[in-house]
């Protein structure tokens, strides 16, 4: 009774907003005699019961089983992934946890995220548990309240307040460019927020041939679409659907071989009736009436259903040889499946399962089962291996040919043969292979650092970008203007026989533009990041600057926002070492996400030029000597080439300004800004002063 109740109440909670939801499951909690007071206290304070817990005094917080974080173990050819699921990992088993697990396998990463959420005031994440080999499942932070995956959008703060929460797992645990392995479009505006990030859109379903499908969540798979790097669907009518959006490839379902093609020992009476099964949801794509006709015309055979139901089996449940068992544990199907002597996909055909590939045709096969289906294109494509009906009539009676081909062991080997060529391994293969091809893809990115003594900042500046550069495509090209500190020494030392830097040691002094110049002809990246010595850079800086330029293709100069500089650049922050820059900056980008800053002029102690860009406007201008306002000349040609520029709110760079210039006495300080202003002035017309964006001091 009380399920019956649930069944008829939950749509009716469900039109109501999250907001509303919350609000009526407190006060469903306090007629049940929850002390609602003691649970907010806890939730307001973290403190967490039966968990450990790890607490930082800026509010973020990691709890759970916080020995998974040193656990993983990555392999050459393994990726960084985060799985966006639509079925949480102890839910029936299903396509994300079989390639989650191969994946982990093959030394790939996996994080594994729940489908709920920890509601809380402080981003976060509970780590639940290590499953299998390199897989960990999460459930993330959320503000404000709880949200449904299948019903709900997230609003705005929320988007940000998981991004957050997303950028403190990667931190955690050590992942930099990643792969968001998307199952469902509700998380589309979350992965498309994060930076350093494949989004691979994993479509398994027909969306729009599910009943209760909002169409809220249609249009977002539509987006998701346009902003997934790569798209993968399961059938051939799927894809060509697909295709109508965007083009996909197709990598299908697959099964789990070594588990269903072993028998169990307890072997079926021999004096038990035959028995046809089926498991599996039974919902509105399941053809109950033809249940029926077929149960009807086999009396003496006993029809076995496995699974959740959600759609009305009332005048099938009145057949005395129909029998539903409910919901079976992964780990117990094949018990019930080595008794079946006949398997069944008994599907209507619609839209949805037209454009299925049935996970459990390769599992009925695995176990050698004869099958019978209703004609399903990706079914009638093996039809080698499996009875296509393509009528009620042909599936009753096929129904009974396969059951005469149940006690045939070369057909049983034949099948289990068939089904070796269709494990999850090699589905995953197939995947793992994919994202290899969009990590090649990836824009390089070459930094050019140029350094004039300030060694201990140089040092700073070198180490920041090591640890804390998620983008791994990259290239770092320093130029040394004739320094006498010890920094050619120390770079020398440091950086001789690494691939991955470039070494250039002028002998004398050829200014900012000109040594700037140098570096940026001996780069060979897509993009072009001009950064002085005297900044730090923050988590994320990089992989935010590329995601600005891939999402704005107008914008042809971008910087981040910084600490310290005389334009709409700088931002109120305040940190006391370069740790707690990591957590406030970070606090900063992830309420900041995918926001950019529109400018007339950036400041050149950290740029990053298209090198489309810097082909069709050229190089710094050497006419302002050792610098000042060459960063708004070049500025004013990047305007009238055309292209707009801004600062990237969800990247962060912190900035001494003028370290090098601050050497200078004053007078010669002051003397070149004015001869340079007149020369400025002289080319473009009178200069505009910049100025702080509003409410900035």
């Amino acid at each position: 009774m009380k399920t019956k109740i649930k069944n008829i109440l939950r749509p009716v909670f469900y039109k109501f907003n999250p907001q509303t939801r919350n609000k009526i499951k407190k006060l469903y909690q306090k007629a049940r005699g929850v002390n609602l007071s003691v649970v907010e206290s806890l939730v307001q304070n973290n403190i967490k019961v039966d968990n450990e817990i790890v607490h930082y005094s800026d509010g973020f917080d990691i709890t759970g089983d916080i020995s998974c974080l040193h656990k993983f173990n990555k392999s050459s050819m393994g990726h960084d992934i985060i799985c966006f699921p639509v079925i949480d990992w102890d839910f029936r088993v299903q396509r994300p946890q079989q390639l989650a697990k191969e994946l982990g396998k093959m030394g790939s990463r996996i994080i594994y995220l729940a489908t709920t959420f920890n509601v809380s005031n402080k981003p976060g994440f509970v780590i639940e548990k290590m499953p299998c080999e390199n897989v960990v499942v999460c459930k993330l932070n959320i503000c404000k309240y709880e949200v449904n995956i299948y019903k709900d959008k997230l609003d705005h703060e929320q988007v940000n307040f998981i991004i957050h929460s997303l950028y403190l797992l990667r931190l955690a645990f050590g992942f930099d460019y990643c792969n968001s392995l998307i199952n469902l479009p509700f998380w589309r505006e979350v992965a498309e927020g994060i930076s350093s990030n494949n989004i691979i859109y994993d479509c398994m379903d027909h969306h729009a041939g599910f009943e209760n499908n909002d169409p809220a969540m249609l249009s977002e798979e539509i987006e998701l679409f346009k902003s997934s790097d790569l798209v993968i669907t399961t059938a051939q009518r799927l894809s060509e659907s697909v295709s109508h959006y965007r083009k996909n490839i197709i990598i299908r379902n697959g099964c789990e071989v070594n588990y269903f093609s072993k028998t169990p020992e307890s072997i079926k009476d021999s004096s038990q009736r035959p028995i046809i099964g089926y498991y599996g949801a039974i919902a509105e794509w399941f053809d109950i009436e033809l249940l029926i006709e077929s149960a009807k015309a086999y009396p003496q055979y006993d029809f076995i259903l496995i699974g959740a139901t959600t759609c009305d089996i009332a005048e099938a449940k009145k057949l005395s040889n129909v029998k539903f068992l409910g919901e079976i544990p992964y780990k117990n199907l094949t018990s019930y499946l080595k008794d079946f002597d006949v398997c069944l996909i008994p599907f209507k055909l619609i839209e949805l399962t037209l454009c299925t590939n049935p996970v459990k045709v390769y599992e009925y096969l695995a176990a050698g089962k004869p099958v019978v289906c209703t004609a399903m294109p990706e079914v009638i494509a093996i039809e080698e291996v499996v009875h296509v009906a393509y009528s009620h009539q042909e599936f009753i009676r096929k129904i009974d040919v396969a059951l005469k081909e149940s006690q045939d062991n070369t057909l049983k080997a034949q099948r289990r043969a068939w089904a070796k060529n269709h494990d999850w391994y090699n589905r995953a293969l197939m995947l793992s292979e994919e994202i290899n091809k969009l990590n090649m893809l990836k824009p390089k990115v070459s930094l050019i650092i140029l350094t004039y003594n300030n060694i201990e900042l140089t040092i700073d500046c070198l180490d920041s970008i090591e640890r804390n550069t998620d983008y791994d495509n990259y290239e770092v090209i320093i130029v040394d203007n004739f320094s006498n500190d010890g920094t050619q020494e120390y770079l020398t030392k440091r950086f001789t026989g690494n691939k991955n830097y470039k070494l250039i040691l002028n002998d004398n002094n050829l200014g900012f533009a000109g040594g700037n110049n140098i570096g940026l002809e001996h780069a060979n990246g897509d993009i072009l990041i001009v950064l002085n010595n005297d900044t730090y850079v923050g988590p994320f800086w990089l992989g935010n600057l590329v995601k600005a330029l891939k999402r704005n293709p107008k914008l042809g100069l971008v910087g981040p926002v910084t600490n310290n500089i005389g334009n709409e650049s700088k931002i109120d922050i305040n940190y006391k070492n370069w740790s707690d820059l990591h957590m406030k900056s970070l606090k900063y980008i992830a309420t900041h996400t995918n926001e950019v800053y529109p400018m007339n002029c950036l400041a050149f102690f950290c740029v990053a030029i298209r090198k489309s860009v810097y082909s069709q406007v050229g190089p710094i201008s050497l006419d302002y000597g050792l610098g000042f306002f060459e960063d708004d000349d070049y500025c004013m040609r990047v305007k009238q080439a055309g292209w707009a520029m801004a600062a990237v709110e969800d990247s962060f760079v912190h900035h001494h300004l003028s370290a090098s210039f601050n050497k200078l006495k004053n007078n010669k300080k002051e003397e070149l800004m004015n001869k340079n202003k007149a020369l400025f002035e002289s080319k473009w017309g009178k200069w505009i002063p910049h100025s702080y964006r509003p409410g900035v001091k």
